[in-house]
Formats: C-alpha cells, structure tokens, sequence
C-alpha cells in the first residue's frame, strides 16, 4: 500500500492547522508535515492528530527575521539558534513528531559552515531520540 504525507505548508494553508490535519485526513493522507505550526499550540495540534488518526512526520524550525530562512548557519545568530532549536524540539515532543529540519538560513563562507555545524551537532545532542533533518536549497 502507498502511503502520503501532505505538506501542510502548502496544502490547506488557509485553514487553521488543526482544520487543515483534519482536510487531509478527509482527503486521504496517512500523515502529515508542516513548515511552522507555532502559532498553534501544541495541544490543539495533537488533539487533531490523534482526532484525525494520523501522525505528524516532521516540522522546521523557525524561520527568524524576515528574509534569514533559518537561522542555524548564522554567524552571530547561534544563541538565536539554539533558541529555535529548542523550540521545535519541544513543540515536536509534545506532538509526538518524529523529524524537525535545522533550517540552515541564508549564509555562505566558511564560517557560516561551521556555526551550521555546531548548531546541527546541538540539536542532535540536546534530541537524539529525533531525527534532525537538513534540507539543502539549490537554485540550479
């Protein structure tokens, strides 16, 4: 049997999340992912999920300031970082998520390498019952 996920980041995006996990479930999805569910808290989220029957397979972390897209690759942004790190870490234990994608931010040289790496290697050391995910942008 195949199974979907909906990226609901991009599907049902105009309802509110709890609303757009029970579309997909409606339409079909044996789970779900999204971009930034912290606007909702994460009860509402999970009384949908578990409403709904289906399991959130991932979230990111937050995005930071307009136009960052991350912030994990920041020089000077690490405590910002971290921050965000922890954010998502929890909000995903307490919605029973199993993945979060570490957004990187838009940085480049190697000293945004490293601060990337460091902040990757956080997550996965404060999280190692999650799997950190990277998701690199290529615009080629």
């Amino acid at each position: 049997m195949t199974r979907f996920s909906a990226n609901l980041g991009f599907l049902w995006a105009e309802l509110p999340l709890p609303d757009a996990i029970a579309a997909a479930a409606r339409a079909g999805f044996a789970a779900v992912e999204c971009h930034w569910p912290y606007d909702t808290p994460p009860s509402d989220v999970r009384a949908a999920l578990e409403a709904a029957s289906l399991e959130m397979l991932g979230l990111n972390t937050p995005r930071g300031r307009p136009g960052e897209n991350g912030l994990a690759a920041l020089p000077g942004r690490e405590a910002d970082a971290r921050a965000a790190i922890d954010l998502a870490i929890a909000y995903a234990r307490e919605v029973d998520c199993k993945a979060i994608h570490v957004m990187a931010g838009r940085a480049e040289g190697p000293i945004a390498e490293e601060t990337y790496l460091r902040n990757i290697d956080y997550a996965c050391r404060t999280a190692p019952d999650l799997t950190i995910l990277i998701e690199p942008l290529n615009h080629r």
